[in-house]
């Protein structure tokens, strides 16, 4: 069992600034719950805190303020090497003039585990991981994703509560990445032991995820799981970061039951009719729900700008009454579209969502 409370959790560093030191708040009263087995990926922009956050479950950062339990048990001030966690870093930090086998059983030699057992696990996390023909080689002779996978092995032999991941496939090309990713999701399938990812790519932590936490500021902004996020996201900040393309918005006014302003007439739905809705709002819509063929009259108007081919799709760079926005298409039903052109495209007004315009927060009535 491996349950991981976060209460009011604060990090701060001192600075000298203009001769006086200065408090830099990094994370603001963090309150997050990771579950037994669970794989939580904490993302975010560059400097949100996510690795910060992740740094302090460790122990490899003090605490300002806040409490962090391990099973029930009080870790504030708990040395590293006895919170029963372990930690894969974006570097693969492996000694060049150790094998493979050494490597991965370094965590366990330094505790003075006989070296049958260092043996008999060493191997057990190499045929997890398809190493095990790797074994006898030196880290300069392995490829990226296969130090990758030492590095996660040397955490596998110590059998930790935790398992703490920084950041670990940013080193890797594209296709690495993928490969990795599926091997880490069987990985915990296997182990189904507490995960914790870091990564600012949300390719990864959709993929990867059980619950995605999105941080933003040093602020927990939603907790929840993929899907929830992707389609109920809880700010324009969430719905920006969380897809890609990335949500489209654009400012409107409600008129009776349309929706007018910036290339946009759009009539509300029956249910969204009904609810208290301010004057001006801001329109999210996501780029694969612009369609270039539908019932009535066309809810957005924009004109080409650029056209990107992707594979089966294409997405279409328009500029929405001087707005720029992003519409994902099938290229077979673009067929004669053309940067300069024109074009109107068609939305259901079950799949938009509704912004503050001053608080940018959700108005969540809406969400079906």
């Amino acid at each position: 069992m491996a349950e991981i409370s976060i209460r009011g959790l604060q990090k701060s560093y001192r600075k000298k600034e203009k001769g006086t030191m200065q408090e830099i708040p990094i994370l603001k009263k963090i309150d997050l719950d990771i579950h037994d087995g669970e794989f939580m990926v904490l993302v975010g922009p560059s400097g949100c805190g996510k690795s910060t956050l992740l740094r302090c479950i460790a122990g490899l950062e003090d605490i300002t303020g806040g409490e962090l339990s391990l099973d029930g048990r009080r870790i504030n001030d708990v040395a590293p090497k006895d919170r029963d966690v372990a930690m894969v870093f974006q570097s693969y930090a492996l000694y060049p003039h150790w094998t493979v086998r050494d490597n991965m059983g370094f965590s366990l030699s330094i505790r003075k585990v006989a070296k049958e057992e260092i043996d008999a696990k060493v191997e057990e996390a190499a045929r997890m991981l398809e190493l095990s023909h790797l074994l006898d080689r030196f880290p300069k002779e392995l490829s990226g994703g296969q130090r990758q996978r030492v590095a996660i092995g040397r955490a596998i032999v110590r059998k930790p509560k935790v398992f703490l991941f920084d950041e670990p496939l940013s080193n890797l090309d594209a296709n690495l990445r993928a490969q990795m990713r599926l091997e880490l999701k069987k990985l915990h399938q296997t182990l189904g032991v507490t995960m914790i990812y870091v990564t600012h790519d949300q390719i990864e932590a959709m993929t990867l995820a059980d619950r995605i936490c999105v941080l933003e500021g040093g602020y927990a902004r939603q907790v929840d799981p993929p899907l929830t996020i992707y389609d109920r996201p809880v700010s324009r900040f969430v719905a920006e970061f969380i897809g890609s393309p990335p949500m489209n918005f654009l400012t409107v006014t409600k008129k009776n039951a349309t929706l007018c302003g910036e290339g946009v007439s759009l009539t509300l739905n029956e249910p969204q009719q009904k609810l208290s809705l301010p004057q001006r709002m801001i329109l999210g819509v996501r780029p694969h729900h612009l369609s270039l063929q539908g019932q009535g009259d066309a809810s957005v108007k924009a004109t080409v700008d650029v056209i990107e081919t992707v594979g089966w799709d294409l997405h279409l760079h328009c500029l929405c009454d001087g707005k720029p926005i992003i519409a994902q298409v099938e290229a077979a039903k673009a067929k004669g579209v053309k940067p300069g052109d024109t074009i109107g495209f068609y939305v259901d007004p079950a799949e938009i969502r509704l912004f503050d315009e001053s608080s940018e927060d959700a108005l969540l009535g809406e969400q079906p």
